[in-house]
This record gives structure tokens, C-alpha cells and sequence, in this order.
């Protein structure tokens, strides 16, 4: 074999890996960009932060539990409000 030959040789195997690690990543990108690995990535950093802000959030009540009391109870007025209402609108029947 002549150089020329060996050179064509190492091209095309050069080639051929290129074209087989191509395909490898192309697969791998479309298993990757599938709508249902998208959504489970997307649930998995979901779950990721909404722990850390209930995390840091915890903590914020740990160390000043008087503001989530007073949010608590006016939350809880608000979703009560017309019970509450009915409560102190009515009057004794029985004079």
C-alpha cells in the first residue's frame, strides 16, 4: 500500500467514527427532547425548588413566627368572612 492509500484509509475510518459518534448524539438529543423527559426534567426541578423555598420559607417562621400568625388569621377571617358576617349579623329572635 502506498501512503496515499494509507491516508485514505485512516480518512475514512476517521470518517466513519465521526459519523457513529454523530448518530450516538443524536440519539441521545432525542431521547433527551422527548415531550415526556421534558415534563419529568421539568417536575424533578419543580420538586427541587418548591423544597428549597419551603425550606427557607420554614425557617423565615422559625425565626419570626408573630407575622405568620397574623397572615394565618387574617387568611383564615378572609376565607371565613361570610360565615363571620353571618355570625354577628344576626339577632336574638326570642325578646
Amino acid at each position: 500500500m502506498s501512503l496515499i492509500d494509507d491516508e485514505l484509509a485512516k480518512a475514512e475510518a476517521d470518517s466513519s467514527e465521526a459519523r457513529r459518534q454523530l448518530a450516538t448524539t443524536m440519539v441521545a438529543l432525542q431521547t433527551r427532547l422527548k415531550p415526556s423527559a421534558l415534563a419529568r426534567d421539568a417536575v424533578e426541578e419543580l420538586k427541587e425548588v418548591s423544597g428549597d423555598m419551603a425550606r427557607s420559607g420554614m425557617d423565615a417562621v422559625k425565626r419570626n413566627p408573630l407575622p405568620a400568625i397574623g397572615v394565618t388569621a387574617l387568611l383564615t377571617a378572609f376565607i371565613a368572612r361570610k360565615p363571620l358576617a353571618r355570625l354577628f349579623r344576626k339577632q336574638p329572635t326570642d325578646a
